[in-house]
């Protein structure tokens, strides 16, 4: 399999995705579409992208009274000017600002107001996660296909094995739930997938410009997510195990060394004054915790939570990333030098995620704060793929099971089949993969008694819902019955339903 051909590959699966996007806004699955701008973090990324780019300036009063977040729990209003707060990074919205003017712009042809909230713009600016996604997986491809060929995988297989973890990553990780979304994380996907494939080209050398190039996509990287500035200390790492530059030929003297990260750093230092700069417009001040006291703790008090917990673990939620980790390990065994740093930067990434008050990322699918980890899983995959003769067979047995589970979960959830924000119990995380069609009867049967009780039928509502709570009840039939069973009067039902749906609960895991 040629590069050319895989780089085929992966274009084609971005169209595609970008016509599954659209037909996912027709369709509008579950009664929403893919197309919108709700909640806290899509709003406010959009407000800051519309504010730059119509008003020049970071006030997102105009934006509010368009298009409003659920609340002003994040974005309350600074006391010292009077502005809405914007307690997350300004890079995404930089990303999405062309796609937001080439809508405004189809819309001026199509007839609408041109003024950045009409249905073009909208479509405009939550297709950039889309393509985002697809720019992502072409940098991982290409960053693990160096690594193979370094490693002495051969052409063909180095080539096949980086295609085959791309989609990988996709399927696998939550990399592929969030192309959807209107959050910030498939751009730190894609970042973070060219800083690493820059950095594996350049870490033995001292080219300036390389090394600034470097240090943009690092400082980009971080004013997407600030805690992902944990990724510039990679290389720096690297360099230390490496002894560098007191191991440097007489071709490459220290000072060369000195300057190369030098600039690397002034260049994440540029990267951040767009986002200092807005941080003392909102907040009067040039480095804060937008979130407020209290958003961080120290020591991270739930670092096995980001990975364990039945509620939006890491591994539980999408095991191909124990996998990564544990190939992580091994190439750090086998490879320490170069692969030890980012090892250490996971640590690192699992340790900042394990501070946060709001560790389980509140409606997250696996946890979305680990997502810039995934080009780190797909390497450490790689390292297990790197075996030789059954291992690897069994790698790869491994890596599809881990993406058939995940990809049924992110289909599950997203349709809203299991619970979200909450522990599951044993059931509902891993037998409930295989059973969409029961699950999809219980939540039309949820559906058709919810619209029951508000006609005044609760008896109706109560036999339909006994129905479905027949075959393995979900907590949401049991909730409706108990509601539907005291509508009707029946207060015996209702007391063994809530018995009933206690028992379930009580049986959530960690």
């Amino acid at each position: 399999m040629s590069k050319r051909f895989c780089q085929v590959i992966l274009l084609s699966f971005a169209a595609l995705l970008l016509a599954g996007f659209a037909l996912l806004d027709a369709a509008r699955p579950a009664g929403r579409r893919a197309a919108k701008i709700g909640g806290f973090d899509p709003v406010n990324y959009f407000g800051i992208a519309h504010s730059l780019l119509f008003d020049h300036d970071f006030n997102l009063n105009n934006e509010f009274l368009r298009v409003r977040p659920d609340s002003d729990v994040w974005s309350p209003r600074q006391p010292a000017t009077g502005l809405p707060g914007s307690p997350w990074g300004i890079g995404y919205s930089v990303l999405a600002i062309p796609f937001l003017a080439a809508g405004v712009a189809v819309d001026a042809v199509a007839g609408n107001p041109p003024d950045g909230f009409s249905p073009y713009a909208i479509y405009f600016f939550c297709v950039t996660n889309v393509v985002l996604t697809g720019l992502g997986m072409l940098a991982l491809f290409t960053f693990l296909r160096r690594v193979a060929l370094e490693w002495d995988m051969g052409e063909p297989r180095a080539n096949t094995a980086a295609l085959l973890l791309a989609f990988a990553t996709f399927f696998g990780t939550n990399v592929g739930y969030y192309a959807f979304s209107q959050l910030a994380h498939a751009a730190v996907f894609l970042f973070v997938s060219l800083f690493l494939n820059l950095w594996w080209r350049i870490r033995d050398t001292d080219g300036l410009g390389a090394w600034f190039g470097l240090g943009m996509l690092g400082g980009f990287v971080s004013i997407i997510r600030w805690q992902d500035l944990l990724f510039i200390g990679g290389p720096l790492l690297y360099d230390l195990l490496q002894r560098a530059p007191f191991r440097r030929g007489p071709g490459s003297p220290a000072l060369q060394w000195l300057r190369s990260r030098a600039l690397f750093g002034l260049a994440v230092l540029i990267c951040w004054a767009p986002q200092i700069f807005e941080w003392k417009i909102i907040y009067d001040k040039y480095l804060t915790v937008p979130q407020g006291p209290g958003f961080l703790s120290f020591p991270p008090a739930y670092m096995a939570q980001v990975l364990f917990s039945s509620r939006n673990g890491f591994f539980t939620w999408t095991p191909l990333a124990l996998l990564g980790t544990a190939g992580l390990l091994y190439g750090a065994f086998r490879r320490g030098r170069t692969i030890a740093p980012w090892v250490v930067v996971f640590a690192l990434e699992l340790a900042a995620a394990g501070s946060m008050k709001t560790w389980h990322g509140f409606d997250s699918f696996s946890s979305r704060y680990m997502n810039s980890t995934c080009p780190l899983v797909a390497l450490g995959v790689l390292a297990l793929l790197a075996t030789p003769g059954w291992q690897r067979r069994a790698v790869t047995i491994a890596v599809a099971a881990c993406c058939l589970f995940t990809t049924l979960f992110a289909f599950e959830y997203g349709l809203h089949l299991t619970p979200v924000s909450d522990r599951l119990t044993f059931r509902e995380l891993v037998p409930d993969r295989l059973a969409i069609p029961r699950l999809r009867r219980q939540k039309q049967a949820v559906t058709q008694a919810r619209a029951l009780l508000n006609a005044g039928h609760a008896q109706a509502a109560g036999d339909l819902l006994r129905r479905a709570a027949a075959e393995s009840p979900a907590r949401e039939v049991l909730s409706v019955l108990k509601e539907a069973c005291r509508a009707a009067g029946d207060l015996a039902c209702a007391e063994a339903t809530g018995r009933q749906e206690q028992e379930l609960l009580d049986s959530r895991l960690w």
